[in-house]
């Protein structure tokens, strides 16, 4: 019996190389964004705010790289 926690890690059981590209390309387009908005003047609560935000884009990066690739071997089917 699999019990899975998340809607993301069904649908990487479901097909994880696919699910994996399309959610990790999100989180590129954020982490982009931000990298932008970081580039231009922002007060120092926007800046913070921006900051965390990006803390946050790249923790969940590595979250995602760790999940898929349990989920692309046969432990997560």
């Amino acid at each position: 019996m699999t019990i899975r926690l998340t809607r993301l890690e069904d649908a990487l059981a479901d097909s994880p190389g696919p699910v994996s590209r399309n959610v990790g390309a999100t989180l590129v387009a954020a982490r982009a964004t931000l990298e932008g908005s970081l580039r231009t003047p922002l007060s120092p609560a926007q800046h913070a705010q921006a900051q965390s935000l990006m803390q946050a884009v790249q923790a969940a990066e590595a979250i995602l790289e760790s999940i898929s690739r349990r989920y692309s071997t046969s432990y997560g089917k």
